[in-house]
């Protein structure tokens, strides 16, 4: 291999990881699907539990709200955890501009 074909190497392995790491960032946008999943699969504990548990209900509303409470929060850190693999894809495609 001469010098051209290694250059020439080296800038097709840059473009390939580039083009990963753009696919990366593109996969972790966003999407209504995940959100109406999430909120359905938290609406189907809540009929579930409900149906376990049926003195659930004849308690004070305090009970469901803690149950809705613990469901928002682990969906706010599914998507916390989204964003910031979103965000670490970003900064190497950004990295590797410079």
């Amino acid at each position: 291999m001469n010098k051209d074909e290694v250059e020439a190497h080296l800038v097709f392995n840059k473009m390939q990881k580039k083009q990963a790491l753009s696919e990366e960032f593109e996969k972790l946008r966003p999407n209504w699907k995940g959100s109406v999943i999430r909120f359905a699969s938290m609406v189907l504990c809540m009929a579930f539990l409900i149906w376990m548990y049926p003195e659930i209900m004849q308690q004070p509303v305090l009970y469901v709200f803690l149950i809705l409470i613990f469901g928002m929060s682990a969906e706010l850190h599914a998507e916390s955890k989204r964003i910031n693999s979103r965000i670490d894809a970003l900064h190497r495609l950004l990295k590797d501009d410079v």
